[in-house]
């Protein structure tokens, strides 16, 4: 009896635990929701992370955080979540996820695949007529984008028989661009060269794009020379191996600290990093990717060229007396130093920092603020559904202050996203000159800036089939960040 009792009781104890994770699980569901509810994307992918961390292969979590990834704009992480979510047993629907796919490369600038992915949805909820307009919709951008005339009039015809006005509306934003793309691919010269696969990259890997630029390179070397030590003599069981010191703690003042961790890295000993290119020895065996078709994409070619023989100069601690000169304040914080007391400083000039941090797969943690007052310009506030800023630490200092707006639905979103873009561009510009990188792919643009004291200033804006626009800013440490794609890529 006792036995039994004691049995019993255990099992009541199993059972009330199993019942408080799964209402923990829900109340973190919830709060995920609520959190996309209003926009703040950053914010619900972290939760639905942690939930997918609790219920692996939850299809509802994949299904929401792969849309998180688009409006992000992290191409490549979307698609693999998406695809996740249609391999998932329940929880996610999969005529939708079609349409997430189709605009994920819409903004990745590969319409090819997003006119496929918009056909699968529509093949897969025929009866849906939402779902038909928007998809639709989606298939007109990618052939105003492509310059394919009759596939755009044809996919405005099917709207038209559901929808004149939407059609219309559409007819109006995408009019422009279909006569300018038709107009270029009737000057462009036939070619018998390949054409280069459409790379579907994550923010990351397209900011690491820069580190290519020759005004860096002295800087890039001069990283690596900290980063990396010579590799080992070559034998019999060493060959590819690569020495690597790791980075782990930063002076105050921004400054590396001079103590540091060596580690050994061996190709295969370890799990291939999400980004796409890799740091090897020149012995190394060259990567293959899994998937024929696609192109591994060498975000940085530098780290495969051996570091310079020559020691960074040793710096001098502060001495009484010196002059220092502290950086400048971004948003009311500053970039490339101590993480925590950047964060006590700011919260004691008034700075509303939420003290809960999240920290994404990548190490980077990531604190929410509210700045004294918005950083974006009226043309983009007065549109504006919502508003977030994050503050992002990799390594115990400031890597990052970010700042996005996502916007009301907008009559015109793809013309809305042009001239604002070339609006910001020509606005900084006139601050900081030529730009260093300026892309155009489609639905999205993209721009950096090289400034002073060692900084990045990123703008990306997205048009969404939902009439809305996604605008990012970002001030980015370009030395802290280049250590830390060095460090992934390891």
């Amino acid at each position: 009896m006792r036995k039994n009792g004691m049995a019993c009781a255990l099992l009541v104890l199993a059972l009330l635990f199993a019942a408080g994770a799964a209402y923990s699980s829900e109340l973190l569901r919830e709060r995920a929701k609520n959190l996309y509810s209003v926009q703040d994307y950053r914010g619900a992918l972290a939760l639905f992370d942690r939930l997918l961390g609790e219920i692996p292969g939850d299809g509802e979590a994949l299904d929401y955080s792969a849309w998180c990834l688009r409006y992000l704009g992290d191409w490549k992480s979307a698609e693999e979540r998406f695809f996740q979510a249609l391999d998932a047993p329940a929880g996610a629907l999969t005529s939708w996820i079609h349409v997430g796919l189709g605009e994920t490369y819409l903004g990745a600038g590969d319409e090819q695949k997003a006119v496929v992915s918009f056909g699968k949805a529509i093949e897969s909820a025929p009866d849906d007529e939402e779902l038909f307009l928007r998809s639709q919709k989606g298939i007109a951008w990618a052939a105003a984008f492509l310059g394919e005339r009759e596939e755009h009039g044809r996919a405005l015809a099917l709207i038209r028989g559901k929808d004149e006005q939407f059609a219309e509306g559409i007819l109006a934003d995408t009019g422009a661009i279909l006569e300018e793309r038709a107009s270029l691919a009737a000057e462009k010269k036939p070619t018998d060269e390949p054409l280069e696969p459409i790379l579907v990259l994550d923010a990351m890997e397209r900011h690491a794009k820069l580190y290519e630029e020759k005004a860096l390179e002295e800087e890039l070397d001069e990283i690596l020379s900290e980063v990396l030590v010579q590799e080992k003599p070559a034998d019999a069981k060493q060959e590819g191996v690569l020495e690597i010191i790791v980075l782990d703690d930063v002076k105050p003042g921004g400054d590396v600290a001079s103590s540091v961790e060596t580690k050994e890295s061996t190709p295969g000993a370890h799990e291939t990093p999400p980004c796409d290119a890799t740091i090897t020895s020149s012995s190394a065996p060259e990567a293959t990717p899994d998937k024929p078709e696609e192109t591994v994409a060498t975000a940085i070619s530098k780290p495969a060229k051996k570091p310079s023989e020559k020691k960074p100069e040793e710096k001098k601690p502060a001495q009484a007396g010196d002059v220092l000169s502290p950086p400048s304040a971004v948003w009311g914080v500053r970039i490339g130093v101590v993480l925590d007391d950047e964060l006590a400083r700011a919260e004691g000039e008034g700075l509303a920092v939420e003290k809960e941090s999240t920290t994404d797969k990548y190490g980077v943690r990531r604190f929410a603020f509210t700045p004294k007052a918005s950083s974006f310009p009226s043309s983009v506030r007065s549109p504006a559904a919502s508003e977030f800023y994050h503050i992002e630490g990799y390594k115990g200092a400031v890597l990052k202050v970010h700042g996005m707006v996502k916007t009301k639905p907008l009559p015109k979103p793809l013309e809305w996203k042009k001239a604002t873009f070339d609006s910001l561009v020509e606005e900084f510009s006139k601050k900081h000159g030529k730009p260093a990188i300026l892309t155009d792919q489609g639905t999205s643009s993209e721009a950096a800036w090289l400034l002073p004291e060692r900084r990045v200033l990123w703008v990306f804006i997205d048009a969404g089939l939902d009439n809305t626009c996604q605008v990012q800013l970002s001030y980015v440490d370009r030395r802290i960040q280049a250590g830390h794609l060095i460090g992934i890529l390891r």
